[in-house]
């Protein structure tokens, strides 16, 4: 997790059910009345209506993007998925992460998650990491603001 301008940013690269269902409750115990804007991408050959049903349920706005990679889901196949589960939320499919993380400028809280591709690519895009440090970097890294 890390701060931005005042937004808290947290980044999990949650890449199936069981690791979306213990995001889902982290969120829920350190977070229970946050409504956080859920930036989700993941790749086609998980399965993302179960990872769609843990997350989204959560979720004060949902924007769907696609992972950096040829394995990425198409987001708009994540419609229905996300919307099933949290027909309120407002959900916009996006072109690419940095139009989603532009997209969540303003929100408070925003949770990043569906990939580790997805997470290493919001790091690039945050700032947090160079994107020639690689997967070692990933697993090294820690919060320069303290928060983990």
């Amino acid at each position: 997790m890390t701060t931005r301008a005042g937004q808290v940013v947290l980044l999990d690269g949650a890449h199936n059910p069981a690791s979306a269902e213990a995001l889902r409750a982290a969120l829920l115990a350190e977070f229970s009345d946050a409504k956080p804007a859920v930036i989700f991408g993941v790749f086609r050959d998980k399965d993302s209506a179960s990872m769609c049903r843990s997350l989204a349920p959560l979720a004060g706005r949902l924007l769907l993007t696609p992972v950096h990679s040829e394995r990425t889901e198409d987001p708009a196949r994540l419609v229905n998925a996300c919307r099933a589960v949290n027909p309120r939320a407002p959900l916009e499919v996006c072109n690419s992460l940095a139009q989603a993380i532009e997209t969540a400028a303003r929100d408070p809280f925003v949770v990043i998650t569906g990939s580790l591709y997805l997470v290493g690519e919001a790091m690039e895009l945050l700032g947090l990491t160079s994107a020639d440090g690689g997967e070692r970097a990933l697993n090294e890294w820690t919060a320069r603001t303290g928060i983990r």
